[in-house]
């Protein structure tokens, strides 16, 4: 059978939650008000490889839904996603769960549960002695992974200034320049070393001459640690004391409600 190309394969499944949901709607069968048992997933596995080969369910289990179970499938070594499908087997439904009543996003509230990570004790060791520039005084550590030119980390940096001038937290950078996404961000991030400038140079986007033969052996190793060992690959990513990392821009109330 011919593969399906990914892009072809989320229409697909939208399509047929669609096509779940009318029928549902449109039934006048009487829905059992027990909710039956989930497929197996080595059944649902021989189905999804016919479907889209690659795809490898990690387990099949309940959903809030009665009449749907969440099927959580690997997409890389480090990350998790999920869709659902009806207990019988026979339809997928790609979507978020949302509660009227809380308004909650059910299933971006799993994701976030499944996709949480955290380092090992050796492993935030191994990241402190990775730290490129310290900015603060404060007990409270956190971990700051950034690109000098992603536009995500420039707004973190408005966050974590503010936290610093309230003497609450203490950020410790570590550079890590994505070239393919941002040319001339390692450039700058050598730069940073080799001139040994701090956060303030870092938040104006420094940038020189002087791309020093240290300089570039650090953030080569930076780079290999994050991406190879870590298995990090966006930015910014923040790592709590505790372990946790979390990619994205985060608010001051979660970072400090981590204190």
């Amino acid at each position: 059978m011919k593969k399906f190309q990914i892009l072809n394969f989320k229409v697909f499944i939208i399509c047929l939650g669609i096509l779940f949901i009318f029928n549902l709607f449109n039934s006048c069968k009487k829905i059992s008000s027990s909710l039956e048992e989930c497929p197996q997933k080595e059944v649902i596995q021989k189905k999804l490889d016919i479907l889209q080969p690659g795809i490898v369910i990690e387990k099949i289990e309940k959903s809030p839904i009665p009449e749907l179970c969440e099927v959580i499938i690997k997409i890389s070594e480090t990350q998790k996603g999920i869709f659902y499908i009806d207990s019988k087997g026979e339809y997928i439904i790609s979507g978020n769960i949302l509660e009227f009543k809380s308004l909650r996003n059910l299933t971006q509230e799993k994701l976030q549960l499944i996709n949480k990570r955290f380092l090992t004790k050796n492993q935030i060791s191994k990241l402190d002695e990775m730290t490129d520039i310290i900015y603060g005084n404060s007990k409270n550590i956190i971990y700051f992974i950034t690109d000098p030119d992603c536009p995500y980390c420039k707004k973190s940096e408005i966050i974590l200034t503010q936290l610093v001038k309230e003497k609450k937290l203490t950020v410790k950078v570590i550079l890590f320049p994505l070239e393919d996404l941002h040319p001339g961000a390692k450039k700058k991030a050598i730069s940073l070393i080799c001139d040994k400038k701090g956060f303030k140079e870092l938040m104006k986007g420094y940038k020189s001459s002087n791309q020093c033969k240290a300089g570039k052996k650090k953030i080569d190793k930076n780079i290999n640690f994050l991406f190879n060992e870590l298995k990090i690959n966006a930015t910014p990513t923040f790592v709590f004391p505790d372990g946790e990392i979390k990619s994205g821009i985060l608010d001051k109330n979660y970072i400090m409600s981590k204190y």
